[in-house]
Formats: structure tokens, sequence, C-alpha cells
């Protein structure tokens, strides 16, 4: 009789495991789900661009007969994607030009940017349009003559040997 009254001890005990072990189950299963909910949330939130995102590619390499320029993000603030960094340099310098701008307006094809010096807080604009096919991008800079560049079909370190990719 005394071991019949371990053996139901026994298995009420393992029964009462079993139960809190599904129980568990359950509350895991919440909390993945709502954890799947959330990162899917936010990949959707980071798809939608910006009002002030442009309509047409921007990014990339453009060219013309004396220089390069590439055009790439300077990354993601949280909101945006609107903060850029040109990149421009000649066939023959090693010297090499950065600029980080942000876009200001849109008006169809030409965009307004504002230039920003990240060590001091001077700021001045550039605008930059591209024609009707987007295969042209006209870049005016502060005191300088406004420049055309075509949709660069070589890579920077074909145009210049000496180019080397800034991370």
């Amino acid at each position: 009789m005394l071991s019949f009254k371990k053996i139901s001890v026994g298995l009420l005990f393992i029964g009462s495991l079993a139960a809190c072990d599904n129980e568990q189950d359950m509350k895991n299963e919440k909390v993945e789900i709502g954890e799947k909910t959330e990162v899917q949330d936010s990949t959707q939130h980071e798809d939608i661009p910006s009002y002030e995102a442009p309509k047409f590619q921007i990014y990339g390499g453009w060219m013309n007969d004396e220089s390069y320029i590439l055009i790439k993000s300077d990354g993601y603030d949280g909101k945006n994607r609107s903060k850029y960094i040109v990149e421009k340099f000649t066939k023959t310098g090693k010297d090499k030009t950065i600029k980080h701008f942000q876009l200001a307006k849109s008006t169809g094809s030409k965009l307004t940017g504002i230039l920003f010096n990240k060590k001091s807080n001077k700021t001045s604009f550039l605008t930059l349009e591209l024609n009707k096919d987007h295969t042209e991008i006209t870049v005016t800079l502060p005191n300088e003559k406004p420049d055309t560049y075509k949709n660069a079909d070589i890579e920077p370190e074909e145009f210049n040997s000496e180019y080397e990719w800034e991370d």
C-alpha cells in the first residue's frame, strides 16, 4: 500500500511538471509572436521614404571629361535617408573633395541641398538637377560654375587608379 501511494504521488508530481511545461510553452509562443510583430512593424516603417527623399536615383557615380563624382548615403538618422556624401576627384590628381549635404527641397528633377561641415557650423547650398532621362546631373556648388556629369559606366578606380574607397 505504501508503494501504491509513492507511485501515485510520483505520477501526480510528473503530471504537474508536464502541465507547467505546457504553460511555459504557451507563454513562449506569445512572446515570440509579439516579437515578430514588432520586427515586421519596424521594417515596414523603414521602407516608407521621407518626404525629402528624391523620387529618382541620385546615388552612384557620375562623370565628365575632367572629373568624377560619387554620391552615396551618409547614413540613416532614424527618420529619413536624406543625408548624402558627394566625393569629387579628377583623373590625374590625388586630391579629393568630400562634401556632406542634406536634401532641403525637391522640385521636379531639381534638388536643393544644404552643405554642412561636420567640424564647424558653416553651411551653404548646392543644387542637383537631373535631365529628363535621368542620365545626366548638373551640380552647382557654391562659388563654382555648374558642372554636368553623365551617369558613369565605370567604377571610380577605373577613372582614377589612385582612388581609394572611404568607409
